[in-house]
C-alpha cells in the first residue's frame, strides 16, 4: 500500500490575506527615536464577554539604557484604539528584561497573561503565569513558572503564543534549535538558532513534556536560521502560522515574517518563498499576530521606521 504523500499549499492561496504594513493604523509609538526604541513583543485576545480587545505589548530602549524595561495590558472596542489597564516594570518581575506576554480569559473566567523574561543575573529566559479576577488586578507577585527551561534540558524558553483547542492549552514557545552546528570537510557550518516547541496542557499551569513543531533548515536563506511561530489560523483543511525567520544572530533583532504550515497544528512545514511575506521598506515586519474575527482579520505587527525604531501597527484584513 503506498503511503499518502501531504502536499503543501502554494502560498499564494493566501494573497487574500496580504496587507501594507507601512499603511496600517499605529496602536503604539516607540518609546525613543533610533535603533533599540521597540515597542511591540505583543500578543492580542478577543474577549467575548466585554466584547473587547485586549493586548500586550512591551517597550524597549536600547541594550545599554535597560532593554525590555515596560510592559502593559490595553483594551480596545475596535482592535486599533487601545487604553492602558494595567502595566508593570521588570523590577517587578526580577527581570534583566520583559519579553513576549499572551493575556487570554480562562473557562472559569479569570484572567491569565504568560509572560516571558529574562531572570536577572541568570542570562535566560523562562515563562511565568499571572492571573487576576480583572486585567487591572493581575499580580505579579503572585506569579508562577509554567516553564522553566532547566525542566526540559534546555537553555532558555520565551515569546509564548497561547490557545484553547479542544479543551486543552496548547502553547508555542520560541526555544533552541536542536541541531549542533554540522561539521564537513575541516569546515564548521552555522547551525539554525532557534526553533518552536509546544506544550500542551488540562489546566494550563503544569506541562508535562515539550515537543518541537517548527525547525529552521539551516540554509543560506532569509529565514534560514530562524523558527518563532508568533500566531496561528485555522485556514481549509488545515493550520496557517505566520513565523518569524532570519540570516544571523543579528536577525534577532530584525527578522521578517514567513508562512508555515500544518495540518494538525503540531508539525508545521514552512511554505518556500524568496522574499518575506511582508516587510517594511526600513527593515523588519516581525512578530505578526493574526486575531480572526467574524468579517475581519486584524494583524498587529512590529513595523521597523527610517530611525531604526520600532512601532506596534495594526492592519485590517476584511474577510
Amino acid at each position: 500500500m503506498l503511503e499518502e504523500i501531504s502536499v503543501l499549499p502554494d502560498p499564494r492561496e493566501f494573497d487574500d490575506l496580504l496587507f501594507d504594513p507601512e499603511t496600517g493604523h499605529i496602536v503604539r509609538e516607540p518609546p525613543g527615536k533610533g535603533y533599540g526604541y521597540w515597542v511591540g513583543g505583543h500578543k492580542v485576545f478577543y474577549d467575548q464577554e466585554s466584547e473587547q480587545f485586549v493586548i500586550f505589548y512591551r517597550e524597549r530602549t536600547p541594550l545599554e539604557a535597560g532593554r525590555g524595561g515596560r510592559c502593559a495590558v490595553a483594551v480596545a472596542s475596535d482592535g486599533i484604539a487601545f487604553e492602558e489597564v494595567w502595566t508593570a516594570n521588570k523590577e517587578a518581575f526580577a527581570a534583566s528584561s520583559i519579553e513576549v506576554g499572551h493575556p487570554i480569559r480562562s473557562p472559569d473566567g479569570d484572567w491569565r497573561l504568560y509572560i516571558s523574561y529574562e531572570v536577572a543575573g541568570a542570562r535566560y529566559w523562562r515563562v511565568d503565569l499571572v492571573r487576576g479576577k480583572s486585567l487591572e488586578s493581575f499580580d505579579v507577585q503572585g506569579r508562577r513558572t509554567v516553564f522553566q527551561p532547566s525542566d526540559f534540558g534546555l537553555g532558555s524558553l520565551k515569546d509564548p503564543v497561547v490557545y484553547l483547542h479542544d479543551g486543552r492549552w496548547w502553547v508555542y514557545l520560541a526555544g533552541p534549535a536542536r541541531e549542533r552546528p554540522p561539521r564537513k570537510a575541516g569546515k564548521v557550518l552555522a547551525r539554525p538558532l532557534d526553533a518552536t516547541l509546544l506544550g500542551r496542557s488540562e489546566d494550563g499551569v503544569y506541562f508535562p513534556e515539550l515537543e518541537w513543531v517548527f525547525e529552521a533548515p539551516g540554509t543560506d536563506t532569509w529565514h534560514g536560521r530562524r523558527a518563532r511561530i508568533n500566531s496561528v489560523i485555522p485556514r481549509g483543511n488545515g493550520w496557517l502560522a505566520f513565523y518569524d525567520g532570519g540570516r544571523t544572530f543579528y536577525d534577532t533583532y530584525e527578522e521578517w515574517c514567513g508562512l508555515a504550515w500544518s495540518e494538525n497544528g503540531v508539525q508545521f512545514d514552512r511554505l518556500e518563498q524568496q522574499h518575506p511575506w511582508v516587510r517594511s521598506s526600513y527593515g523588519c515586519v516581525r512578530y505578526v499576530f493574526a486575531l480572526e474575527r467574524p468579517s475581519a482579520i486584524y494583524f498587529y505587527y512590529e513595523y521597523a521606521r527610517a530611525d531604526g525604531s520600532h512601532d506596534l501597527r495594526v492592519s485590517v484584513v476584511n474577510r
